[in-house]
């Protein structure tokens, strides 16, 4: 995906809730916008907007001079996501299909998104889960995929989404399958990082990787070569998340093997998906000619 004019207010409104949550006080919010708006102003539209909101979201940090400023956040998400943990697991047990309850679990989970919506509610989002119904569906493609497959990749997306999506690494990794979950290897937003993995437990059920970066999604040229290579030998991606779909959706780097799961929860997303406003979908990637 690339930039379009109708990104511009998302981006501002990721800084303001970065403004809100870092507590930050008339004269340094001021001192942020005389800053930032330039640099909006001078994204390369060519860029996707995940790409595009790093870049703008890191000179907010800067002149914040807040290395993190949703740990905290991010460490209440986590906690309140486990509170919910056992309630998941006994439902999972009585499902008839539970890879598929556990993709509808992780895909709930994808609403705890403080850049975009703050206010989110989890337990509100658990009473969807028992009619939710994708708007786009990739499942069978998905299971074909999965039962060649010997090594996964997660690329992970929020805190407190993190903890759901154990159940889902679980189903993943039945069978002897190796499973990898990448995280951010720094903060952004209330994006996944280390610490979250830990306070998750991942490494229970999966092996912990990180991007090498801290854009948000994945920029090929900001990932380690390690993340590359892990990438390049999986079986099968998941890739949750709008950063995600943004920076690899078409990309022969995503290839087919690749699989979104998302809620569209920006406009442009949902209309690039073809699907309505916070729409949960599956979707496998299609390579675009010279992409």
């Amino acid at each position: 995906m690339r930039q379009v004019a109708a990104c511009v207010p998302c981006y501002l409104r990721q800084v303001q809730s970065t403004l809100e949550v870092a507590g930050a006080d008339e004269d340094s919010s001021y001192r942020v916008w005389q800053e930032v708006l330039p640099v909006i102003l001078a994204l390369d539209r060519s860029r996707s907007p995940a790409e595009n909101s790093s870049v703008v979201l890191h000179r907010a940090y800067a002149v914040l001079g807040a290395e993190d400023p949703f740990r905290a956040a991010r460490a209440k998400s986590n906690h309140e996501a486990w509170a919910w943990l056992s309630y998941l697991e006994k439902r999972r047990a009585q499902s008839r299909d539970r890879l598929l309850f556990a993709l509808g679990v992780s895909v709930m989970g994808n609403m705890v998104d403080m850049g975009i919506l703050p206010g989110y509610d989890l337990e509100a989002n658990l009473r969807e889960l028992q009619e939710l119904v994708f708007a786009r569906f990739d499942y069978p493609e998905l299971a074909e995929r999965l039962a060649r497959a010997e090594k996964i990749l997660v690329v992970g997306d929020n805190s407190g989404e993190i903890v759901w999506d154990r159940l889902l690494l679980e189903e993943l990794g039945r069978g002897g399958r190796r499973v990898s979950y990448a995280v951010k290897a720094g903060p952004i937003l209330n994006d996944a990082t280390w610490s979250d993995a830990e306070e998750a437990r991942l490494e229970q059920v999966a092996e912990v990787i990180d991007t090498g970066s801290n854009y948000l999604g994945v920029v090929e040229e900001r990932c380690s070569p390690a993340f590359l290579s892990a990438l390049a030998a999986s079986d099968l991606v998941i890739a949750k998340g709008q950063a995600n779909y943004e920076t690899l959706e078409g990309t022969r780097l995503a290839g087919d093997k690749t699989f979104f799961l998302l809620r569209a929860k920006c406009p442009v997303v949902a209309a690039h998906l073809r699907v309505p406003r916070l729409a949960a979908v599956l979707v496998r990637n299609r390579p675009e000619a010279g992409s």
